[in-house]
């Protein structure tokens, strides 16, 4: 087995590990007032302003943003373990190669289908057709 493919498959399990934590990071809620340095204001200031509602821009948004971010991460990773597979392609190299594709591909398809249901679900808040 050469070591390039085994360089390649290593890199490419080290972008899943990128992949994962952009996609678990796009979950945290951005929204300043729910950061622990306004708890503390919020207590002390009696007329303290009114939150901003998680559904204004840009608060809405970050998720998706981080989503496609980590998608994006995903299909290199896959584009760069097809690259390597057909330069190296003997069946112990393809096996290691295809196993390290194998979780971008599913992560990447759930993230497609989450950012596809997200922007379905934004046109229908907004009113907007197709």
């Amino acid at each position: 087995m050469s070591s390039e493919a085994v360089f390649v498959a290593g890199y490419v399990l080290a972008l899943l590990v990128v992949v994962g934590l952009l996609e678990l990071y796009g979950r945290h809620s951005t929204s300043a007032w729910a950061s622990r340095v306004f708890t503390g204001y919020r207590r002390a200031v009696p007329d303290a302003p009114e939150p901003a509602d998680p559904t204004d821009w840009p608060y809405s948004q970050v998720g998706r943003f981080q989503h496609a971010l980590a998608l994006c991460a995903a299909a290199v990773a896959v584009v760069l373990a097809a690259a390597e597979t057909v330069r190296h392609h003997r069946p112990a190299e393809v096996a290691v190669l295809l196993g390290a594709m194998l979780p971008h591909v599913l992560l990447g398809t759930w993230l497609l289908r989450r950012l596809r249901g997200a922007a379905e679900a934004e046109l229908t808040i907004t009113g907007e057709s197709k």
